[in-house]
């Protein structure tokens, strides 16, 4: 870890030093110091003079004699200095004891602390009494006596003991010490490091946990046609959040819940799943987006990456999580983190990598640890002092930081606040990832590094070998099981084409003939879906042959009558020239589908290629043209045809019959997109005006939907509707109007203008454009929210 560089020089640090203490410092380490007229080896009798403190300084700092006085420290006077040293070499005294006080003195010198009951940590993390004989005061008066650490010019000691270890100041150690306390750490490191068995680390279950839940919470999201449904905070709704709470969390009491952010492990993932791009909100839903590449990923791969975003991006905010502090007026649940809560981030997790994995540490020991290494972790310096840095104005955030009851101080206020912050990322981010384990039961809480954090968190080349995936078994009653452990990647695949039955610890699915279905109309091939089931279940294992044949049948009776949109067809007089373009090396890869003997299918862009080889073979193409009905969106003539649609409120066209009219649905895609979910045609705001912008008119689509969508449009659809396609005039704003009006006829209202009196007592005129309607006050809020649901901007 970088250590601070020390603002002033071991020369300078001794002319702070009260002159008894020096004179107490060439007596304790037996300095050859002498003063002038006195012979060089007789120690010195009298003070010590500003003359004599250059030679002070060279045998006090000479490395030799340094590391004399450090062999003689007891292990917890060495323990103090190391952590001093560790620190960057200066550090406040009260802070020191604090986290000696709380890791426990005993707990810190042993070095094991594999057991959790070695923690004794104080509730509140409230700062011990000073004792002149405390143990914590004596060990640092000896470090003190002996010239290890002084104590900064800051400290008033006002004619008092400078080696008392009860005073409230800044410790330094100065720079020769520091020098050779990383030397001997460093030795005894490399021993260790020479003794140790290198053991290959392997990827802890909670990573494993966390990526399957991220494939859980992205699969319900793709399963559902209409995705989840989200509120104008831009949180889910509370139907949607019970789905995902029913999937996701075991015995959740949706009750207590009321909403997203009552749940912050879900909404993190979520918000994470809309980072990796693997979700994303549209028209006020949540819609999943098919993504085969992230999930094909390796493990380490996916969790390296969710780490990264999670550690470098500000989607995530802890500052909205911490306990017992009151932040106004505080951020809003999706708002981003500020830059210094991510650079936060960044700093803890180099103090929690520095920790021993195998070892548990109580959280507010590691808090108290933190500000010895990072007292300006959430508030840089530059904004203010920090007595007055949880105030607004004095903070980068602009925010008051308060208790429930009364004001923060500097002292506490940073285990309240920035304590709270490295608690939210604990007990929230880096346990959801898998990174840390948490222990709570019996004691305060205690973590320790989860086994696989080291790779996630490096950026070393991963060495280790994937742990082979389950192979997958294929029942005669078509019924898949896949066994643990599984991937991700294999479990997308087969949600395409089977129905998910139970996924623990091993993964079951069933194929049925409407899954099947499914995935022929979404694209797929019975030979493509063969052909995943080959893959999973290992070489030399045959897929049970009633499944093979079911495979290929449900495809025949899906396909038995088939439309091709756009489809550009070559038809030639002889079945022999046909023949020769298809094994023709240089024509064959621009040919598609060979529906007759004399007539086949032009592969897509591929037909200015095919008149090249023509023209070069001499040969003259006709291209025609099929014949193109009239338009019926812009002749505004409407065909007797029954209903072909049935259109929903969210702008989706449900097809009534297997086949549409094919005349109908080339209308319907001037008007419509593709959704990618259901396959179905759907109206958006974009093609509505779109279409109005090339000419064709609003009435004339909206007459359309009505004659061929059964049941019409339905009347929140038909004010969208409008507002795309400019129909409610150049203004679609709806005002509410709070203010006592008066109705009264145009004359009265001309003389009331006039009055003298009443002329400047009345308000504007309501411009006669537009119509009031009364609204009771109670449904006035429920209103406004459905006015806005329809897209019309309301003006309160």
């Amino acid at each position: 870890m970088k250590r601070s560089i020390m603002e002033q020089s071991d020369l300078d640090l001794l002319h702070t030093v009260p002159p008894y203490h020096l004179q107490s410092l060439v007596k304790l380490r037996h300095m050859p110091i002498a003063s002038k007229g006195q012979d060089s080896v007789t120690p010195a009798k009298t003070s010590v003079s500003t003359t004599t403190i250059p030679d002070i300084a060279r045998y006090l700092f000479e490395h030799a004699s340094i590391h004399e006085a450090i062999r003689g420290l007891n292990e917890t006077e060495g323990l103090i200095l190391r952590e001093l040293v560790a620190c960057g070499g200066r550090a406040n005294s009260r802070d020191l004891a604090l986290y000696f006080a709380i890791g426990g003195v005993a707990h810190a010198a042993s070095g094991a602390g594999g057991e959790l009951s070695a923690i004794t940590e104080q509730s509140g993390g409230l700062y011990p009494t000073p004792h002149p004989h405390g143990p914590f005061e004596q060990s640092l008066r000896r470090l003190l006596l002996l010239g290890l650490v002084f104590w900064g010019k800051q400290t008033n000691f006002a004619g008092r003991d400078y080696t008392s270890g009860i005073y409230d100041g800044v410790l330094i150690v100065p720079r020769a010490v520091r020098d050779v306390v990383n030397e001997v750490v460093k030795k005894e490191r490399n021993e260790k490091a020479g003794q140790k068995v290198a053991q290959q680390e392997e990827i802890g279950e909670g990573i494993r946990a966390f990526q399957r839940m991220l494939y859980l919470y992205w699969s319900l999201v793709a399963s559902m046609r209409e995705g989840l449904q989200l509120v104008n905070s831009g949180l889910l709704s509370r139907a949607a959040l019970r789905q995902v709470m029913e999937l996701l969390v075991q015995n959740g009491n949706m009750e207590q819940i009321r909403t997203e952010q009552d749940v912050p492990r879900l909404l993190f993932l979520r918000l994470l799943l809309m980072k990796l791009g693997l979700l994303q909100e549209r028209q006020g839903s949540l819609q999943a987006v098919p993504e085969d590449e992230f999930f094909s990923l390796p493990l380490l791969e996916r969790a390296r990456h969710c780490y990264r975003l999670w550690l470098e991006s500000p989607f995530w905010n802890e500052l909205l999580y911490l306990p017992e502090v009151i932040v106004r007026p505080g951020p809003n649940p999706l708002d981003p983190a500020h830059e210094e809560v991510v650079r936060a981030r960044k700093v803890l997790m180099e103090r929690i990598m520095d920790e021993r994995a195998e070892t548990w540490q109580g959280i507010s020991s590691f808090i108290a640890l933190t500000k010895l290494y990072a007292p300006y972790l959430l508030f840089p310096r530059q904004y203010g002092a920090r007595a007055d840095r949880y105030s607004v104005g004095s903070n980068p955030y602009g925010w008051d930081f308060r208790l429930r009851r009364g004001w923060l101080t500097h002292r506490e206020g940073w285990h309240q606040v920035e304590g709270g912050f490295i608690r939210a990322v604990m007990l929230g981010p880096l346990q959801w990832l898998g990174l840390v384990d948490i222990k709570n039961e019996g004691n305060p809480p205690a973590f320790r590094l989860a086994q696989g954090a080291s790779l996630v968190t490096g950026d070393a080349p991963y060495t280790i070998e994937e742990v082979p995936w389950g192979r997958l078994i294929v029942q005669p009653n078509f019924e898949l099981v896949a066994l643990a452990p599984v991937s991700e990647a294999l479990l997308i695949r087969l949600d395409r084409f089977a129905e998910r039955l139970g996924l623990e610890h091993i993964a079951q699915y069933r194929i049925t003939k409407a899954s099947v279905t499914r995935a022929i109309q979404m694209g797929m091939h019975a030979e493509t879906i063969q052909q995943v089931l080959e893959e999973a279940t290992g070489p030399g294992v045959e897929i049970p042959q009633n499944v093979q044949y079911s495979l290929v049948e449900w495809e025949r009776q899906a396909r038995r009558i088939e439309l091709w949109q756009g489809a550009i067809l070559l038809e030639v007089d002889e079945a022999g020239l046909l023949d020769e373009l298809l094994t023709n090396e240089e024509t064959r890869g621009l040919l598609g589908r060979r529906l007759s003997p004399v007539l086949v299918m032009v592969a897509a862009n591929q037909l200015e290629a095919l008149q090249e080889v023509f023209w070069r073979r001499s040969y003259l193409p006709v291209l025609t043209a099929t014949p193109v009905q009239d338009n019926l969106l812009d002749s505004g003539r409407l065909t007797a045809r029954e209903p072909q649609w049935r259109l929903h409120d969210d702008g989706l066209l449900q097809p009534l019959y297997a086949v549409t009219d094919l005349y109908l649905n080339a209308e319907v895609e001037r008007i419509s997109a593709q959704d990618e979910q259901t396959s179905w045609r759907k109206i958006t705001p974009a093609l509505i005006e779109q279409a109005c912008g090339n000419g064709m008119t609003l009435e004339a689509i909206i007459r359309f939907l009505q004659h061929y969508c059964e049941g019409g449009i339905p009347s929140s659809l038909l004010i969208r509707l409008k507002l795309w396609g400019g129909g409610y005039g150049e203004q679609p704003t709806i005002q509410v109007e709070q203010a006592p009006m008066l109705h009264l006829s145009t004359k009265i209202l001309q003389d009331l203008q006039t009055d003298e009196d009443l002329q400047y007592l009345l308000g504007t005129e309501i411009a006669q454009e537009g119509r009031l309607v009364r609204v009771p006050a109670e449904n006035l809020e429920r209103v406004v929210e459905l006015l806005k649901e329809r897209g019309f901007e309301v003006e309160l």
